[in-house]
């Protein structure tokens, strides 16, 4: 009886030691609603609502309208690839979206909440990405330090 009595301590120390570490970060994100301390919940949009206070959500939206015959021999998975690095060599997330112009060349419309940026011709869509992400950091709040 005595080694059963002692073999249900070990399991419930077991069971403690590794449930309290999350259950402390579950409490202090409940209390604080930051979310950097929550288990398995840390998410880019969840960290960026929290850095504006819960403010709007803005994001960059690049609107490629896409003609294969007009895409300089790009496709569309390497425009994605293309923009997003771009942006993110900027600091910020863009979300590339396309669309079929059946012919009337590839552009690119950049939107920022309200703003739009653009169009333009794919050969000057680097003069967009400068303009959109400068719209994009004067409508989000900075990180305070």
């Amino acid at each position: 009886m005595l080694v059963m009595q002692r073999s249900v301590t070990h399991l419930l120390i077991v069971i403690f030691l590794v449930v309290a570490p999350t259950a402390g970060a579950l409490t202090y994100y409940w209390w604080t609603k930051n979310p950097s301390v929550r288990p398995l919940g840390i998410t880019r949009e969840s960290l960026d609502a929290f850095e504006r206070g819960g403010g709007p959500v803005f994001e960059i939206i690049a609107q490629i309208s896409y003609d294969p015959r007009h895409s300089g021999g790009r496709s569309q998975a390497e425009l994605h690839r293309i923009f997003s690095n771009a942006f993110r060599a900027k600091g910020v997330h863009v979300n590339v979206k396309f669309a079929r112009t059946g012919g009337a060349g590839t552009w690119v419309t950049y939107v920022v909440g309200p703003s739009t940026i653009g169009p333009y011709p794919l050969s000057e869509a680097s003069n967009g990405i400068n303009k959109a992400v400068e719209a994009y950091r004067m409508s989000v709040k900075p990180p305070a330090d």
